[in-house]
């Protein structure tokens, strides 16, 4: 039970083996612990992201692929899908630095319904950018 006790309250002192041990087992976990045993999936139409100022966020959807999320600030109203699609087309481009295509594109909604933003999934040969 002391050996419990001295894991739990970390009591080994620093340089000994059990110390290195405990070290090595915790980077272990953090590295080797697939990110669906915490089902820690980020929300990609999360009406919330952009309250910290930014404006395009990287994230990734439910199979893993990326989706830029681009507040509606950078994209003008337009009820017209190709307008939206290229104006935010053209931000990602000059915001990545490169040309890119996408593959779709859906629109963010906050509780009121209006639109704060757009997620975007680019084309398959743009997908390995981050």
């Amino acid at each position: 039970m002391s050996g419990i006790n001295k894991v739990i309250f970390w009591s080994y002192a620093r340089g000994t083996l059990q110390y290195d041990i405990l070290c090595a087992l915790i980077l272990i976990f953090i590295f080797a612990t697939p990110r669906q045993f915490f089902q820690d999936w980020t929300v990609i139409s999360n009406p919330h992201q952009f309250a910290f100022g930014e404006d395009i966020v990287n994230t990734f959807d439910q199979y893993g692929n990326p989706v830029f999320n681009i507040s509606a600030q950078l994209v003008p109203a337009s009820q017209d899908a190709s307008a939206v699609k290229n104006a935010a087309l053209t931000q990602l481009q000059k915001t990545l630095n490169r040309q890119v295509s996408i593959a779709d594109i859906k629109p963010i909604l906050d509780e009121n319904g209006q639109t704060i933003g757009y997620s975007i999934w680019l084309g398959q040969e743009n997908s390995s950018i981050f």
